[in-house]
Formats: C-alpha cells, structure tokens, sequence
C-alpha cells in the first residue's frame, strides 16, 4: 500500500505542477484557491528532496505573492485574506518558508477588521466566510486582543440565553432558498467552531468570565441535542431549523458536518476547561464513529478534505495521535484506502473528482480537491505529527 500512496501523491503533485505552469486562472483562498496550493506543494517539495520542484514551489510562491499584492480580495477564512495571512504564519513558525509582507500587513489586517465588524453588524459569525474566520487569524498571531473582545462581545449579545439550562446558542441561516434559519452544530458553519474559537480564547489567555459562561452555554446546547445512535445513526442531527417541521435526524460522517466535528470539539473544551467529562463524551462520540463504514452509514461520495474521506482519516489521525488507541489506527487505514478507491474517473485529476452540487468536476483545491487528498496521503505516508491540521481546527 505504501508504494501505492506514493505513486499517487506524486501523481497529484505532478498534475498540480502542470497546472501551475500554464497559469490557468487565480483563485487566492487557502481553502478554496491557489494557496491551498502551494501548502502541499511546499511540503512535497520537501518530501522529495528534488531541486527542481523546490525551485518551481518557489517560483509559484513569488509569483502569487505578486498577483495577491495587486489583485481583488476578500476578508474570508476559506478564500480570502484572513486564511492566507494565518498561513503565511504557520509558515513561518513551523519553519516552512518566511513570507514577508510588513510592507501591506497593516493595510491588510485594516481591511479585514473593516470586513469583520461589518460581518458583525450582519451577524454572520460564520468561521469559513464570516467574522470568527478573522478571529482565528488575530489568534494565531497573538495581536489585536481588543478586535478578539469584540467578537466576545458579538457572541455574547446575539446568542439566545435560556438561563434555565444554562443553554447559548446562536441562530444562523441553514438554507438561504427556503428562507430557513436555526442552529447549525457544525464545525464548518456552526456552534461547534465557536466552541473552538472560543477555547482558542481563553488558551491565548484572554480573560473574560463571558467567555466561560458561552462555552459552558454552548456545550450544553450540543448535548442537549444528542440522539439515540441506534435510532439515527449518528449521534447529533447536522442543524436544528427554527419554526419548522423538517428536521435532519441523521448526519455524514465528515469534516465539514456531523459527529467528528462536535467530538473533537468537545475534546478541545474539556480539556481547556478541565472538564473531563466532556473529553470523555467527545471521545466515545469518535470512537463510534469508528465503526461507520457503509455509504448508508457516511454518505461519503469523494476524497476530498471537506465532506470526504481524505477529511475523515484527517481527523482521525488527529485523535490517533493524541491518543495512541488501535481502533483509530484502523480507522485511518480504512480510510485512506477508501481515498485511493475514489481515484477512478478516467477524465478527473489523477483520476479523482468531486461532487459539488450533484455533478462532478475537478478540482486542485485544498478544502474539496486533490491539494488536500495530497496533503493527508503525505503526511499518513511520512507518519508526521499532522501539524498542518491547525488549519482545519483540529488542534
């Protein structure tokens, strides 16, 4: 199987490559667009050790940073400035390469406070397109507290509070056609990434009781909507709509929705609160994730790091190296091997495709495409500390 694995990353590496040189159109986002990208192919280039494709990383590095100075942005986590700007950190502190931007870092950091008190006034706290996505990059780089307390205050007076139970959770958009709202428990979109963000709070050492109180809250909420996994299927539904009959009882297994996400979320609060009886829910919520296999069980469709299962042995290696426990190690090997088994479109990258929408396309990108399946093939190929998953929220 190893032999297999690398045959196939440097297959992605090598279509990615071609793709880069004929400079087929730009898409900035590190999630959605070329800096996703050059995250693989910086680590690939240091996997296989050859100048030329350290020389060619390089090229498309400095290439970007000139076509990123002058061209459109926006502020998002998945495709805009603020993912990028955490990736150039995580970069530079995991001695990858040192991007220097100081001369645009202001104009830069400006424009994206601008953009996230006007996501604030909009209440889209959304982590992937809205304001959380500029308080992960402010987090990581340690500065900016008063635009932190600022998303602390905005969690704080739109959450709806049921001092009864203890309860805050936050409303969002679920389905913009139907005009559906409610309470999304992902990680992508939803309570579980503020539970993270707001853990990655109060492990930055910013003080605020409310801080505390919203994890408490929102912890609550998520176990308040646990359900029967015989009955299901899953433990928790994907959202909870307001004011309607339709529901979701049943969730993927994936990155972007469902169980994984909320596992490992509650892991992150335990453990940042001292609260080992969350650790322990969110631990036993993963290891019978586990046993979810079938396509009726997953609804796995493609490989890709968002909904697919380069994402599930993503964060299962995640909790294996944390943990050390066998059933993860299996998990991952089923898993990986369910990614190779995907590579089988004869007209998709390197064989691989991704469902968008009910129809198949290619896609480089890190988040959906073959930049990610490539990433998680590497790092599962070189048995590395997956430090890169910090982008994803998982550690």
């Amino acid at each position: 199987m190893e032999a297999v694995i690398k045959q196939k990353v440097d297959a992605i590496a090598e279509c990615i490559f071609d793709k880069v040189k004929k400079s087929e159109g730009f898409s900035f986002g590190l999630y959605s667009g070329e800096f996703g990208q050059l995250l693989f192919l910086l680590y690939y280039s240091r996997y296989s050790k050859n100048p030329k494709h350290a020389l060619w990383t390089e090229q498309y590095a400095v290439k970007l940073l000139e076509l990123f100075a002058d061209g459109e942005k926006i502020h998002t986590f998945c495709s805009g400035v603020s993912g990028i700007l955490y990736l150039f950190d995580f970069l530079r502190e995991n001695d990858i390469v040192d991007i220097d931007i100081l001369d645009n870092q202001q104009i830069l950091d400006d424009y994206i406070i601008t953009r996230m008190r006007r996501d604030i006034r909009l209440q889209n706290y959304d982590f992937m397109h809205g304001a959380l996505g500029v308080g992960i990059y402010f987090l990581k780089r340690k500065t900016y507290t008063e635009y932190i307390q600022e998303l602390v205050d905005f969690l704080y007076d739109t959450a709806e509070k049921e001092a009864a139970n203890n309860i805050f959770k936050w409303e969002s958009i679920i389905d913009p056609e139907k005009k559906h709202s409610g309470f999304n428990l992902s990680l992508s979109h939803g309570i579980s990434s503020i539970i993270i963000f707001l853990s990655r709070v109060l492990k930055n050492g910013i003080k605020d009781e409310r801080i505390k109180e919203m994890l408490t809250g929102a912890v609550n909420f998520i176990l308040s909507e646990q359900k029967d996994f015989s009955l299901s299927g899953s433990h928790f539904p994907s959202y909870i709509l307001k004011d309607s009959p339709e529901t979701i009882s049943s969730s993927r297994l994936a990155w972007c929705y469902g169980d994984l996400g909320i596992g490992l979320a509650l892991k992150q609060a335990g453990k940042i609160l001292e609260k080992p009886e969350w650790e322990e829910k969110g631990f036993k919520i993963l290891l019978q994730s586990t046993q979810r296999h079938t396509f009726d069980d997953t609804y796995v469709h493609d490989a890709g790091i968002c909904h697919g299962s380069a994402g599930i042995a993503m964060m299962f290696r995640r909790v294996f190296l944390e943990t050390n426990r066998n059933e993860f190690k299996d998990a991952i090997l089923y898993w990986i091997n369910q990614t190779l088994v995907f590579s089988r479109f004869d007209d998709g990258l390197v064989g691989y495709k991704t469902l968008l929408r009910d129809e198949w396309i290619c896609d480089y990108s890190l988040l959906t495409g073959i930049s990610g399946v490539g990433l998680i093939l590497l790092s599962y190929l070189q048995d590395d500390q997956q430090e890169w998953d910090e982008m994803f929220l998982l550690s």
